[in-house]
């Protein structure tokens, strides 16, 4: 199952209530994660840090990591990008490239996200919705991550970027633009399924640890 991390609804400046979002993800066989800042129950809630300065982000992350089930940086900015993948509590650096002329990758970064363990995201509507040679644009950034995941050893997290139902994807049809992209088959459903799964599953034994060193283990 294709496992959406970074969904807005109308909350987070998206156009469509959580309601409708989590009522077309089950319709195309998605696993959302509302990336609203808002813990909601029964959905996957996650919330996208915006920060103006690298003091700023560690502020910021202070107070939101134990809230939410991932947490995702608004990236774009050289030094958000690579303060970002160097603190391990976050879990995606979202658009590195956003605003950008290059990938907002370099080595410096793809070596701190492979160290730290922070995933670097593939916004699908960003490629899907641009046009002539923005697009072109939009697919030599994507790819000059992917050849850097491959030297370096970072996760690439893909999601669909939606900021409404319209914009969902189900697994086939992101499966499909990854493909395009360069993405082996296998890399693809990493990106889709393995990565995000990661994520949840460090975010909840880590809400299980009762003190340094001691964790509750469940039957």
């Amino acid at each position: 199952m294709f496992i959406d991390l970074r969904i807005h609804s109308l909350n987070s400046g998206g156009v469509d209530s959580p309601l409708r979002i989590a009522e077309e993800a089950k319709r195309l066989g998605v696993r959302p994660g509302l990336c609203d800042g808002i813990a909601y129950e029964g959905v996957l809630s996650g919330i996208e840090v915006r920060a103006e300065s690298r003091r700023k982000l560690v502020r910021a992350l202070r107070s939101v990591e134990e809230k939410f089930d991932y947490v995702v940086v608004h990236g774009g900015d050289a030094g958000i990008n690579r303060a970002a993948t160097r603190d391990g509590r976050v879990d995606i650096l979202a658009h590195p490239y956003r605003g950008r002329r290059d990938s907002g990758v370099d080595t410096v970064i793809a070596r701190q996200a492979a160290k730290s363990g922070v995933a670097i995201e593939i916004d699908l509507w960003s490629i899907i919705s641009a046009r002539s040679f923005a697009r072109v644009r939009q697919i030599q950034k994507v790819q000059r991550i992917l050849m850097l995941s491959r030297k370096y050893g970072f996760d690439i997290v893909a999601t669909s970027g939606a900021k409404s139902r319209y914009e969902l994807r189900s697994q086939r049809e992101a499966e499909a633009v990854l493909l395009s992209l360069g993405f082996t088959r296998e890399e693809a459903r990493h990106a889709m399924e393995t990565v995000p799964g990661r994520i949840l599953e460090r975010r909840r034994l880590a809400k299980c640890e009762l003190s340094q060193g001691v964790r509750l283990v469940e039957d």
